[in-house]
């Protein structure tokens, strides 16, 4: 999904997004669930279990899923990130923990409140979709883009994931 996302709908092109910002989005998809165990934050917290200890029961699940993710990136076999310089390696590991962590339901009411008020803000409707984004990104510095960009990446990931 995360990939019709990026071709398709145009995402990288709406977003402007470079290859670094294409791959953090689809590694993110990839991974957003790696080491599930088929429980919920809830029952972590409650139980003080490690995952709940070790992400101070601030979304559990997906703090280990974004641990485990580069714990594995980090393995000889898989590490393709060593090709990255510092700055890009920062930039892509920002996103994919930014990204996997807006997995989680408990952000659900939160961002969906945050993109209501973008729609609103902007006056977007079905007959002005494709000026939405443009918009919203008009005159912001590069370090207010790249939030700006991460927030709407995170809304299409949580959609894809709930999808």
């Amino acid at each position: 999904m995360g990939h019709y996302m990026i071709k398709h709908c145009q995402l990288h092109e709406i977003l402007n997004l470079n290859m670094l910002d294409c791959l953090s989005f689809i590694i993110a998809g990839v991974c957003h669930d790696v080491g599930h165990d088929g429980l919920t934050n809830s029952y972590h917290s409650n139980a003080v279990t490690k995952r709940a200890i070790d992400s101070n029961d601030i979304a559990v699940q997906e703090t280990f899923h974004a641990a485990q993710t580069f714990r594995i990136l980090a393995l000889n076999q898989f590490n393709f990130l060593e090709q990255l310089s510092r700055e890009e390696f920062k930039l892509f590991r920002q996103r994919v923990v930014g990204l996997i962590i807006a997995t989680d339901m408990a952000r659900h009411a939160g961002d969906l409140g945050q993109l209501k008020n973008i729609i609103n803000e902007n006056e977007i409707s079905q007959d002005r979709k494709d000026l939405a984004l443009p918009m919203y990104y008009a005159d912001v510095d590069s370090a207010q883009n790249f939030k700006n960009q991460q927030f709407i990446l995170e809304s299409c990931l949580h959609a894809c994931d709930i999808s």
